[in-house]
């Protein structure tokens, strides 16, 4: 077991810059650390964001990480489909809305051809005899009244 007290002497021993890097290798891979480490590594980036512990709603959060820009190959040409920012393009979302629809039309096809799709094909094909030949009964006897 390690003794508490002689680890504590060791740590305050250190520098800042040397304290920061234990924290960063010993919080690496801990998810319950995650905001731990975050913050050290924020700081050993020269970011200079430091978390409030317990959090300030009143101080902002960290800026959020931008994804860098889709591309097609190589990492100087961009995707025609995003922008340099990593939005879609209007295209892309038309492109992406009309493979849906194609989809969807395409399994309602599917789904028609197959045994189950022609049943209820043949019961409705049935109840719309039947529901025709209730009316023509109810107008004829309409008539002969």
């Amino acid at each position: 077991m390690v003794d508490m007290d002689e680890t504590l002497a060791h740590l305050r021993g250190l520098d800042d810059v040397q304290l920061l890097a234990v924290v960063l290798a010993a919080t690496t891979a801990r998810p319950g650390l995650a905001p731990v480490h975050a913050a050290a590594a924020a700081l050993s980036a020269g970011g200079g964001y430091t978390p409030d512990i317990p959090p300030d709603p009143s101080r902002p959060t960290a800026p959020p990480e931008v994804p860098p820009p889709m591309t097609m190959g190589t990492a100087a040409t961009p995707s025609p489909d995003y922008t340099d920012g990593g939005v879609p393009t209007f295209d892309r979302v038309r492109d992406r809305i009309e493979d849906r629809f194609g989809t969807a039309l395409g399994s309602e096809e599917l789904e028609r051809d197959s045994q189950v799709g022609r049943d209820l094909d043949e019961q409705w094909q049935a109840r719309e005899k039947a529901a025709h030949d209730r009316l023509d009964e109810i107008r004829r006897s309409m008539k002969n009244e």
